[in-house]
Protein backbone atom coordinates (compact mmCIF):
# COMPACT_ATOMS: atom_id res chain seq x y z
CA UNK A 1 0.00 0.00 0.00
CA UNK A 2 1.89 3.55 -1.27
CA UNK A 3 1.19 6.24 1.58
CA UNK A 4 1.03 9.50 -0.05
CA UNK A 5 2.91 12.15 1.85
CA UNK A 6 1.70 15.17 3.57
CA UNK A 7 2.03 18.52 4.51
CA UNK A 8 2.18 19.92 8.09
CA UNK A 9 -1.10 21.66 7.12
CA UNK A 10 -2.75 18.74 5.90
CA UNK A 11 -1.72 16.71 8.78
CA UNK A 12 -3.15 18.60 11.58
CA UNK A 13 -6.37 17.74 11.63
CA UNK A 14 -4.56 14.28 12.51
CA UNK A 15 -1.61 14.78 14.26
CA UNK A 16 -2.95 18.20 15.73
CA UNK A 17 -1.84 21.22 16.71
CA UNK A 18 -0.75 22.82 19.48
CA UNK A 19 1.49 25.99 20.77
CA UNK A 20 5.28 25.18 19.70
CA UNK A 21 7.52 24.38 23.15
CA UNK A 22 11.01 25.85 23.07
CA UNK A 23 13.45 23.51 24.12
CA UNK A 24 16.66 25.39 23.63
CA UNK A 25 18.53 25.22 26.73
CA UNK A 26 17.75 21.74 27.84
CA UNK A 27 20.75 20.28 26.00
CA UNK A 28 18.08 17.89 23.49
CA UNK A 29 16.87 16.19 27.14
CA UNK A 30 13.30 17.67 26.25
CA UNK A 31 13.04 19.76 29.28
CA UNK A 32 12.24 23.15 30.80
CA UNK A 33 10.29 24.33 28.15
CA UNK A 34 9.12 27.62 26.97
CA UNK A 35 6.58 29.04 24.84
CA UNK A 36 8.53 29.76 21.63
CA UNK A 37 7.30 32.67 19.60
CA UNK A 38 7.10 34.35 15.92
CA UNK A 39 6.84 37.38 14.51
CA UNK A 40 3.79 37.97 13.00
CA UNK A 41 3.49 41.92 10.65
CA UNK A 42 5.96 43.75 13.75
CA UNK A 43 3.94 41.90 16.72
CA UNK A 44 5.48 38.83 18.37
CA UNK A 45 2.55 35.71 18.84
CA UNK A 46 2.95 32.39 20.03
CA UNK A 47 4.37 29.83 17.42
CA UNK A 48 2.29 26.69 16.66
CA UNK A 49 3.44 23.08 16.11
CA UNK A 50 1.54 21.30 13.54
CA UNK A 51 1.09 17.67 12.36
CA UNK A 52 4.37 15.87 13.00
CA UNK A 53 5.98 18.39 14.84
CA UNK A 54 3.16 18.55 17.01
CA UNK A 55 2.94 15.13 17.45
CA UNK A 56 6.95 14.58 18.67
CA UNK A 57 6.44 17.48 21.19
CA UNK A 58 3.31 15.54 22.45
CA UNK A 59 5.13 12.36 22.18
CA UNK A 60 8.24 13.71 24.38
CA UNK A 61 5.39 15.20 26.88
CA UNK A 62 3.76 11.89 27.52
CA UNK A 63 7.31 9.99 28.12
CA UNK A 64 8.48 13.14 30.50
CA UNK A 65 5.31 13.36 32.49
CA UNK A 66 5.16 10.90 35.41
CA UNK A 67 2.46 8.62 34.93
CA UNK A 68 -0.54 9.74 37.28
CA UNK A 69 1.05 12.99 37.52
CA UNK A 70 -2.30 15.00 35.60
CA UNK A 71 -4.83 12.69 38.04
CA UNK A 72 -6.04 15.77 39.51
CA UNK A 73 -6.64 17.40 35.65
CA UNK A 74 -8.62 14.58 34.65
CA UNK A 75 -5.92 12.08 33.41
CA UNK A 76 -4.74 9.79 35.48
CA UNK A 77 -3.30 7.26 33.44
CA UNK A 78 -1.14 10.12 31.35
CA UNK A 79 2.45 9.71 31.59
CA UNK A 80 5.00 7.00 31.81
CA UNK A 81 6.09 5.17 34.73
CA UNK A 82 9.91 4.78 33.85
CA UNK A 83 10.51 7.58 36.28
CA UNK A 84 9.83 5.39 39.09
CA UNK A 85 13.30 4.12 38.29
CA UNK A 86 15.44 7.24 38.80
CA UNK A 87 18.42 6.30 41.41
CA UNK A 88 18.37 2.22 39.90
CA UNK A 89 21.76 1.48 38.77
CA UNK A 90 22.40 1.54 34.93
CA UNK A 91 22.43 -2.24 34.39
CA UNK A 92 20.13 -4.12 31.85
CA UNK A 93 17.45 -5.09 34.02
CA UNK A 94 16.57 -1.28 35.01
CA UNK A 95 17.08 -0.80 30.96
CA UNK A 96 14.26 -3.54 30.86
CA UNK A 97 12.18 -2.17 32.72
CA UNK A 98 12.19 1.40 31.38
CA UNK A 99 11.65 -0.43 27.55
CA UNK A 100 8.77 -1.74 29.10
CA UNK A 101 7.12 1.43 31.10
CA UNK A 102 7.62 3.44 27.81
CA UNK A 103 5.91 0.61 25.56
CA UNK A 104 3.15 0.66 28.26
CA UNK A 105 2.99 4.56 27.66
CA UNK A 106 2.98 4.33 24.00
CA UNK A 107 0.12 1.72 23.66
CA UNK A 108 -2.23 4.76 24.80
CA UNK A 109 -0.85 7.39 22.37
CA UNK A 110 -3.97 6.82 19.58
CA UNK A 111 -2.19 8.83 17.31
CA UNK A 112 0.85 5.35 16.74
CA UNK A 113 0.01 2.54 14.22
CA UNK A 114 2.75 0.57 15.31
CA UNK A 115 5.65 0.24 17.29
CA UNK A 116 8.49 -0.80 15.17
CA UNK A 117 10.93 -0.34 17.78
CA UNK A 118 12.17 0.62 21.35
CA UNK A 119 15.67 0.36 22.08
CA UNK A 120 17.51 1.48 25.62
CA UNK A 121 21.07 1.69 25.66
CA UNK A 122 23.33 3.39 27.72
CA UNK A 123 25.08 6.84 26.50
CA UNK A 124 28.71 6.04 27.78
CA UNK A 125 30.57 2.83 28.44
CA UNK A 126 30.67 1.89 31.21
CA UNK A 127 27.60 2.83 31.81
CA UNK A 128 27.03 6.04 33.93
CA UNK A 129 23.35 7.88 35.02
CA UNK A 130 22.10 9.05 31.80
CA UNK A 131 20.65 6.15 29.10
CA UNK A 132 19.20 6.56 25.09
CA UNK A 133 15.59 5.73 24.30
CA UNK A 134 15.32 5.35 20.75
CA UNK A 135 12.27 4.85 18.95
CA UNK A 136 10.77 3.88 16.07
CA UNK A 137 7.32 4.29 15.33
CA UNK A 138 4.48 3.88 12.43
CA UNK A 139 2.35 7.25 12.75
CA UNK A 140 -0.81 7.81 11.36
CA UNK A 141 -1.17 9.68 7.66
CA UNK A 142 2.61 9.79 7.81
CA UNK A 143 4.47 7.44 4.99
CA UNK A 144 7.79 7.45 6.86
CA UNK A 145 8.62 5.70 10.35
CA UNK A 146 9.23 8.30 13.01
CA UNK A 147 12.34 8.24 14.76
CA UNK A 148 13.03 9.87 17.45
CA UNK A 149 15.87 9.79 20.60
CA UNK A 150 14.76 11.00 24.10
CA UNK A 151 17.79 10.74 26.89
CA UNK A 152 16.74 10.24 30.31
CA UNK A 153 18.82 10.39 33.26
CA UNK A 154 18.74 7.79 35.88
CA UNK A 155 20.32 10.30 38.74
CA UNK A 156 18.78 11.92 41.17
Amino acid sequence: MTREIRTAASLAPVLGRDLLLDYRSSSGFFEDADLDTVRRGGARDLALADGLADFEQALANRLKTRRGELAALGHPDYGSRHHELIGEPNVDRTRHLIKLYVLQALRDEPRIERVLAVDVLPEHQPPRETVRITLSLRVQAVSQPLNLVLPFSLGV
